[in-house]
């Protein structure tokens, strides 16, 4: 019977690592600062407090159009309807621009993805 339930245990453990969002490469990964629609006003996710405190002066910001068909994704990874992207201003999201630099998704990320983002340095900007 332990044999079994430790078969289960590694087994769980495997799809919820499986299970975790993977990001195009030319994901950009940010803070939502601002939505005047159709444009967004993004900022750079910030490495600790004091990059935080400093954001004004030091972090880059760029401002990215909507487009009507643009799709917002929640922590779940589910769908949600464009008047969503007022519930996650000054949140860390992933974006992933369309063949024209628009934004084509928005992925609101989880703590987890934003501590992986900034471990990984794809918090900052080239």
């Amino acid at each position: 019977m332990r044999k079994i339930v430790t078969f289960l245990i590694i087994i769980y453990s495997t799809n919820a690592l499986a299970l975790a969002r993977e990001f195009p490469a030319n994901t950009i990964f940010a803070i939502l600062k601002s939505v005047n629609y159709p444009q967004i006003t993004i900022q750079e996710i910030p490495s600790n407090w004091g990059s935080s405190m400093l954001g004004l002066f030091f972090l880059s910001s760029a401002t990215m159009q909507m487009t009507p068909a643009s799709i917002l994704r929640d922590q779940n990874n589910n769908n949600q309807v464009q008047n969503y992207i007022y519930n996650i201003i000054n949140q860390p999201v992933a974006i992933q621009p369309d063949y024209q630099g628009r934004v084509w998704l928005i992925w609101y990320l989880t703590d987890e993805e934003t501590h992986w983002i900034i471990n990984n340095k794809y918090n900052i900007w080239k």
